[in-house]
């Protein structure tokens, strides 16, 4: 018999989530189901993974090995609340600045819970997953979970601590890039490249150099300084965007995301 895997929230997160472990072939051994309080997200994700839906969580009959809890962090612990009924499913929260002493006091002092922290590259299995367990979460079911999961990216277990800091780098990380990924292509488009053409090299230019960096397992500023030469055009384009504070703007970007991250808990 199949074990039951159900997703409460069907937004960009959950639905890429969903669609990331859909990727493998091991998500066939799951029955998925779906729940938004938005039906026709539900529907839309369940028609195109040919999974189930329900429109109310009452309709929820029977213990779910994982529920995903894919909402914002002020709607937790009305949705714990709901699914209170389900003592011995393993709730796994992604949302931001709810922390596991929080969960445990809206789900109930014997819930396995874990906190995970993916971002949007999960949907084509290059995200970045971080992980805590509580205690109640045994090794056996870990290690499934470990597995399940291994098909979203890099997968890792992180301090409780770290997840303001995660979602701050990684969570957010998706969105800062986009932005430097969308002023390359306007800068291609101010000095003369057609829009499409310079999305693509700009693409493309983040793709192999992230797989480059990757690949070679140093540190970025090796790769910056094998492509400055004397006097040549990269070094001055890189002496203007430091003369324009590029680096502490960047900087201060993701430590005000983190900020964010340690403010946006739940409502009591």
């Amino acid at each position: 018999m199949k074990q039951s895997i159900l997703v409460v929230g069907c937004g960009n997160m959950g639905s890429a989530l969903t669609r990331g472990l859909c990727l493998d072939k091991w998500h066939n051994k799951y029955d998925f189901c779906l729940y938004d309080k938005v039906l026709p997200k539900a529907i839309q994700i369940a028609n195109e993974l040919g999974l189930s839906y329900v429109a109310d969580l009452n309709e929820v009959k029977s213990e779910p090995y994982l529920i995903f809890l894919a909402v914002k962090p002020n709607q937790v612990k009305l949705v714990c609340q709901d699914l209170s009924q389900f003592k011995n499913s393993i709730l796994i929260s992604l949302a931001a600045g709810v922390n596991q002493e929080q969960l445990q006091k809206y789900s109930g002092e014997g819930q396995p819970i874990v906190r995970m922290m993916p971002n949007l590259g999960v949907e084509v299995g290059e995200g970045v997953v971080a992980l805590h367990f509580n205690s109640r979460v045994s090794e056996e079911n870990r290690e499934d979970l470990l597995f399940l999961f291994s098909s979203l990216g890099w997968v890792f277990e992180a301090e409780e601590k770290e997840f303001d800091q995660i979602t701050a780098l990684s969570g957010s990380g998706p969105g800062l890039v986009a932005v430097f990924l969308e002023a390359m292509m306007d800068a291609g488009v101010s000095i003369g490249l057609p829009w499409e053409k310079s999305l693509k090299m700009v693409i493309q230019t983040m793709l192999g150099t992230a797989t480059w960096l990757k690949k070679k397992n140093c540190h970025p500023g090796l790769l910056k300084n094998m492509v400055c030469s004397p006097g040549g055009t990269t070094i001055a384009g890189i002496k203007r965007l430091e003369l324009s504070g590029f680096r502490g703007i960047v900087m201060d970007g993701i430590e005000t995301a983190s900020k964010r991250a340690k403010n946006n808990m739940a409502e009591e």
